[in-house]
């Protein structure tokens, strides 16, 4: 795991420089693609990840050797920790995609949806390129998939797009929802409509209201998407 946290800080008055195109896109999709292809590239991945890609990291606001002899990893402006190209992750192969699942979990479950994570994904071989946790404070929307404190883990998974891939991916989906739903946590739902009416239910006891007030400010049915045409009726 790399651990990444940012504390604000006053440096005082400093030239911030304008944000510039990020470099070694053709290198970095070469590296992502050349993981899934088993165990030891995406070992390969792991250890540029970890020893390489934090030396080729640029210190815009402090000189990397002044902020180490600070005691400070880096020092950049607000920006730059978003400042990042998405072409490298853009999937142009041939049957295959890269997806996301996000699961939003609570503190204490952590370790035993962990747990039941990396069960599905051994039991089913899921090529799982990438897993991100992030803290999640408590969220006051109708449809609330954080109603308290929690970690979100997000997965991004190489899958085939072929029938079978399809049908896979859709059991993988199903048996993760169940494991969030058995540590009462709650899934995503704006990615791959592979959940029942069921798990919809359980872990949004409130989609009944919600679908019942949609068609109160919208009787005419103007504002429609696949997620309405599947579980809204």
């Amino acid at each position: 795991m790399i651990f990444y946290k940012y504390t604000k800080v006053d440096i005082g008055e400093v030239d911030v420089p304008p944000l510039g195109e990020v470099s070694g896109i053709k290198l970095r999709r070469f590296v992502f693609n050349f993981s899934k292809l088993g165990t030891l590239p995406m070992n390969v991945k792991w250890f540029l990840e970890k020893n390489v890609e934090p030396m080729m990291e640029s210190c815009t606001i402090v000189p990397r050797t002044q902020a180490m002899a600070e005691g400070e990893a880096c020092f950049v402006s607000r920006n730059e920790p978003m400042h990042d190209s998405v072409k490298y992750t853009r999937n142009n192969l041939k049957n295959e995609t890269d997806i996301l699942h996000e699961y939003f979990i609570p503190r204490e479950q952590f370790v035993p949806f962990v747990d039941g994570l990396r069960r599905i994904v051994q039991d089913h071989d899921v090529n799982l390129l990438n897993a991100s946790v992030r803290v999640i404070h408590p969220e006051s929307n109708f449809l609330n998939y954080a109603p308290a404190e929690m970690y979100s883990i997000v997965l991004y998974i190489n899958q085939s797009t072929t029938p079978e891939g399809n049908e896979t991916m859709g059991i993988v989906t199903r048996e993760l929802i169940d494991l969030t739903a058995n540590v009462n946590g709650r899934f995503f739902l704006p990615y791959q409509l592979h959940y029942t009416p069921e798990q919809l239910q359980r872990s949004y006891p409130m989609i009944g209201d919600f679908f019942v007030q949609k068609k109160v400010y919208d009787p005419d049915g103007l504002f429609t998407n696949t997620f309405y045409e599947k579980y809204g009726k």
